[in-house]
């Protein structure tokens, strides 16, 4: 084997390596990179339940009401001086309303050709 053939050789071998081990090197890298990532999104869920759970308590009525009741506040609650009672209010329910309701259909018993199902006592 001549020298320039060894030369050749060993040149193609050493550049082979040199790719084989730049692309093990970004593989580990990615992975890295992956890792990093999902801490980074673990945080971020961690952090989005963290506020969720701060603006439900803030929300919550137990909140609201020491904020209501609070020394400095000039918020106050509804007596009965400030409810007002409609006069419509005691009167009986419209009656009309509730034939609409049980007035059948006549283009679906038209269709049925069974009757309606009833539930019986057993004696």
């Amino acid at each position: 084997m001549s020298l320039a053939k060894f030369m050749k050789y060993s040149v193609a071998i050493t550049f082979i390596a040199l790719v084989y081990i730049h692309l093990q090197m970004q593989i580990v890298d990615l992975a890295y990179q992956g890792q990093a990532k999902e801490a980074k999104i673990k945080d971020l869920v961690d952090r989005n339940g963290n506020t969720y759970y701060a603006i439900s308590r803030l929300k919550s009525a137990n909140h609201l009401g020491g904020v209501m009741l609070s020394k400095d506040s000039k918020m106050q609650f509804a007596g009965r001086e400030n409810i007002i009672v409609l006069a419509g209010a005691d009167a009986a329910p419209d009656t009309g309303r509730d034939q609409t309701l049980k007035k059948p259909n006549v283009l679906l018993s038209l269709l049925s050709f069974a009757t309606q199902a009833e539930a019986r006592n057993k004696e």
